[in-house]
């Protein structure tokens, strides 16, 4: 036989799970009965914000008062429940979702109506400095797997009305919630509805981090390149939202996914601008020279000693072939096997305990490397070029640009083996040409050098100064370009040129 009130259609939903709590009680002769999942409800919350009022409002309504509220559900909701969220819901399958998400269900039997309270009581991470994106100077502060603690951090930061939030679920069976976060009159209306579009149109059953989303709504889903950026950082996710761009939070991920983003921004950290304009813009050249080391450098040397021995000085090339004589592999093998034991070991140090991947890394590394130096299986130059590769691969603030390159180091090797220097410029113009197609929603990928954008230039390599970063950057598009007055009390020439230089492009 179907069931037919209220209670047993939703008894007939959960399939009374172990962790499901009913809690039957009477007030003034009327029966009511509590039900919520133990852990996702703060119980000690219970009495207070649900039961005591309740039972305060019966009293001084009387019962018979009381039974014709229960007609009106709207009225009797908000009549004894404050200080919390709350909902008046009739049909058993929103009561459902709305038990799994955290709520407490308030029945009165015999009744064709519920009130849902929201009392979250799961566990909840303290914000912290993220482990893979350290700061030397700055906030210590990192988003959390909650996503009401995440947008909090952000509105600590904006404190402007027109950031908007807009909220999604995504995921059959896992309902994920997914805010989009962005300023209303800085972002581009054709980036929102274009984000929103990508969004809408995904169908899965679960949504279990930030990172699904990132593969479904990215431009081209074959390339290495990262085409949307993922930070922990509450302050690169808000400096992103003053630029113009959307940031997008993902329920249980600490990882904010910001679009669209250039290559350019991939290198770059807000601490470049907490440091001060010479110590920013010489960590950035730090980091753009560590990042061509990590790729050029191992190919680069296989090129020169293998295929191309006559551009190294003589004595230099005498010196390295006297230290590779008792090896028994080509070159080529030799730095492959060197790179490939590398990234085996920084992989299993990332997984090992702290204090086992610290002291054991080393010590295991030291070991190695003198082992393998003695055993002749590899020489102390090649050692050498690939460990300075290697940790200069590290150098940039963001982790999947440097798993591209690591993936694509191989493919410049393998074009210094065949054809030598020649070949190593050769492969590296491929990825450039590859790079120069791809772009991340709408934007293009190397901007500002591709299309050029001359105003945007000068915060590229280097960071521009504050004082004079008058105006926004064209590359995301933002509706206001204006960023700053003239802090000298008026238009400088310079500002006047930039302005110009931005309309023509």
């Amino acid at each position: 036989m179907p069931p037919h009130t209220l209670q047993e259609k939703l008894s007939a939903l959960l399939h009374s799970p172990w962790d499901l709590v009913r809690r039957p009680f009477t007030i003034e002769r009327l029966q009511f009965e509590l039900i919520y999942l133990k852990g996702l409800v703060k119980e000690e919350r219970l009495d207070e914000a649900i039961i005591r009022p309740l039972q305060h409002f019966l009293t001084t309504t009387g019962p018979d008062s009381a039974q014709e509220l229960l007609s009106i559900a709207h009225v009797f909701s908000s009549a004894f429940i404050t200080s919390t969220e709350t909902r008046t819901i009739e049909s058993p399958e929103e009561a459902a979702n709305l038990l799994l998400e955290g709520w407490a269900l308030l029945l009165p039997l015999d009744s064709q109506f519920l009130t849902a309270v929201y009392l979250p009581g799961w566990t909840r991470r303290k914000p912290q400095e993220p482990t893979g994106e350290k700061s030397l100077r700055g906030p210590r502060e990192g988003f959390t797997e909650d996503l009401l603690d995440n947008v909090t951090l952000i509105r600590r930061w904006i404190k402007d009305p027109n950031l908007r939030v807009e909220e999604k679920t995504i995921g059959k069976r896992t309902r994920t919630k997914v805010v989009l976060v962005f300023l209303a009159d800085l972002a581009s209306p054709t980036l929102v509805t274009e984000v929103n579009k990508r969004l809408d149109a995904i169908e899965i059953d679960a949504v279990l981090e930030s990172g699904y989303l990132e593969e479904l709504i990215t431009d081209d889903r074959l390339t290495v390149f990262p085409l949307i950026q993922a930070t922990e950082r509450s302050d690169k996710v808000t400096a992103a939202l003053l630029e113009g761009r959307v940031a997008i939070l993902v329920d249980k991920s600490p990882s904010a996914l910001v679009v669209p983003v250039t290559i350019n921004e991939l290198y770059q950290s807000p601490e470049d601008y907490y440091l001060g304009y010479w110590l920013g813009s010489l960590l950035r050249l730090i980091r753009l020279t560590g990042n061509n080391l990590a790729i050029l450098l191992p190919g680069l040397y296989v090129a020169l000693v293998q295929v191309n021995p006559e551009l190294l000085p003589t004595r230099l090339m005498i010196n390295i072939a006297g230290l590779r004589a008792n090896v028994p592999f080509p070159l080529i093998l030799e730095v492959a096997f060197i790179a490939f034991a590398l990234e085996i070991f920084f992989e299993s140090s990332i997984r090992l305990p702290q204090p086992v991947a610290s002291v054991g890394g080393v010590v295991t590394g030291i070991v190695l490397g003198y082992a393998s130096l003695q055993a002749g299986i590899v020489s102390s130059p090649t050692l050498v070029v690939m460990i300075v590769a290697t940790i200069s691969l590290y150098s940039g603030p963001n982790y999947s640009m440097s798993i591209a390159w690591r993936i694509l180091k191989y493919f410049l090797l393998l074009g210094a083996a065949l054809f030598g220097v020649f070949g190593l410029n050769l492969f590296a113009v491929l990825i450039l040409a590859h790079t120069a197609t791809l772009q991340s929603f709408g934007v293009s990928y190397l901007a500002p050098w591709a299309p050029l954008q001359p105003p945007a230039l000068a915060d590229g390599p280097l960071r521009k100064p504050l004082w004079l970063k008058k105006r926004r950057f064209s590359t995301y598009r933002p509706l206001d370009k204006k960023r700053q007055g003239n802090t000298r009390g008026e238009d400088s020439p310079a500002l006047r040129k930039e302005g110009d230089e931005d309309k023509e492009t």
